[in-house]
């Protein structure tokens, strides 16, 4: 049997934030970003969504952080107004990293919260 190792690494205490609490730990962006999309979605069921301008923003940046690139080989039809606009957004980003992507969504919530409803509690969430 082996012994445990010492949880004091190189003169941090044991007591570092391993011991934490969840919740009092600082999100990482991936965390944010989970929660920003969860918060998102969750914004048309509240009656109080985002203008279509706002939405596309939202969309490309999930898009990219979830997918990559658009392809080319999908581009909608011209009379595909809707789909046509989303992929073009979404395309206008190509070559940003998932982790861009990922702090782009969080900002563009973190902008619209501010905007339209600062005392949100998730506001102080995503900005830690």
């Amino acid at each position: 049997m082996q012994p445990v190792p010492d949880l004091a690494i190189a003169g941090q205490e044991a007591t570092s934030d391993l011991f934490q609490p969840l919740h009092l730990l600082p999100l990482t962006m991936s965390s944010k970003f989970e929660k920003a999309v969860a918060y998102v979605q969750g914004l048309d069921k509240q009656g109080s969504g985002p203008d279509a301008n706002t939405k596309l923003e939202f969309y490309k940046f999930y898009k990219q952080a979830t997918v990559g690139d658009a392809d080319p080989a999908k581009e909608p039809s011209r009379l595909q107004f809707i789909e046509r606009a989303k992929w073009v957004a979404w395309n206008g980003i190509k070559g940003m990293s998932k982790q861009d992507a990922e702090e782009n969504y969080v900002k563009q919530l973190v902008k619209y919260l501010k905007e339209k409803h600062p005392n949100e509690p998730i506001l102080k969430e995503l900005e830690g």
